[in-house]
């Protein structure tokens, strides 16, 4: 019987994460554009400098239920299950701008998203919400000088 505090990774690579429910492995996630990882920045620059997210627009924003952050390279990731208006259900497995599990809030890369209970306690996992903040922000700043470097690199060519 899986506890809340049990996570394994299995040969397929997914992560189990408390339940029965599966993760999809922390690689297969999608190329973010250009655009969206520049809107990010100033996302993630206005909710360093003190900002939250209105009532109204974590309303409307997909729930997200056990979740689990990891790290891979210098980026947090938001992994679990996601429900969504009109209804449906997706794994979910997204760079993380910032979190407050408290308020009950995390906001990804393109998205606001609202969140439930997580599958293992963040600061015995060794996550902090400045923490989270401090590693986008880096892997955001790493992301656009590389995607400028080789779009000019393929300009040249």
């Amino acid at each position: 019987m899986d506890t809340q505090a049990s996570l394994s990774r299995r040969e397929t690579g997914e992560v189990r994460c408390g339940t029965s429910q599966l993760l999809p492995d922390i690689g297969a996630r999608r190329r973010e554009s250009r655009a969206d990882l520049l809107f990010a920045s100033e996302v993630l620059r206005s909710l360093r400098g003190g900002s939250t997210p209105s009532p109204q627009v974590l309303e409307s924003s997909g729930f997200v239920e056990h979740w689990i952050v990891l790290t891979q390279e210098d980026v947090c990731l938001l992994m679990g299950t996601v429900w969504r208006l009109p209804l449906s259900r997706n794994r979910l497995a997204t760079p993380l701008l910032a979190i407050d599990p408290v308020a009950g809030w995390a906001r990804a890369v393109g998205e606001w998203l609202t969140i439930g209970t997580p599958c293992l306690d963040l600061a015995a996992a060794g996550i902090h919400p400045d923490g989270v903040a401090d590693r986008a922000a880096r892997w955001l700043e790493r992301k656009l000088c590389t995607d400028h470097y080789d779009k000019d690199r393929v300009q040249r060519n």
